[in-house]
């Protein structure tokens, strides 16, 4: 259920459900280098790549302190997560080299940011108004 403070929840199931579906077929499928999930995770690649240059070329007038407080900033932290996830998830399986600490680091950035982002009391007033006191 997306929240109800959201101009375009429908856009953002699909941006975060095809990763998703991408990620699942690729762990459970054991040949998914041929595989029509390939396409649609390179297809749905390029619309990430393309919308954050989008999102980044509106952001441009905003200020990267305040860069959490505009949707636009949010949005793009997103895409840049999805394109990261689709990246990892289509590349073909080594052993060793960075894919596995790009992915354990991608696991944990977001959640000690949104800490810092949520209880340290310098960024508490920049948040926007329906996010204070969330917790």
């Amino acid at each position: 259920m997306s929240k109800k403070n959201d101009p375009d929840p429908e856009l953002w199931m699909v941006a975060y459900g095809v990763p998703v579906v991408v990620c699942l077929t690729i762990a459970l499928s054991e040949d998914s280098e041929k595989s029509p999930v390939q396409v649609l995770a390179g297809a749905h690649l390029l619309l990430c790549v393309a919308a954050a240059g989008k999102l980044l070329s509106d952001m441009t007038s905003l200020q990267l302190a305040h860069l959490l407080n505009s949707e636009e900033g949010r949005e793009f932290g997103g895409l840049l997560l999805v394109i990261a996830w689709l990246l990892i998830t289509t590349q073909r399986p080594s052993t060793g080299g960075w894919s596995p600490w790009l992915a354990a680091m991608l696991s944990v950035v977001p959640m000690v940011l949104w800490g810092y982002y949520h209880f340290y009391s310098g960024l508490v007033p920049l948040q926007p108004q329906h996010c204070q006191g969330a917790i």
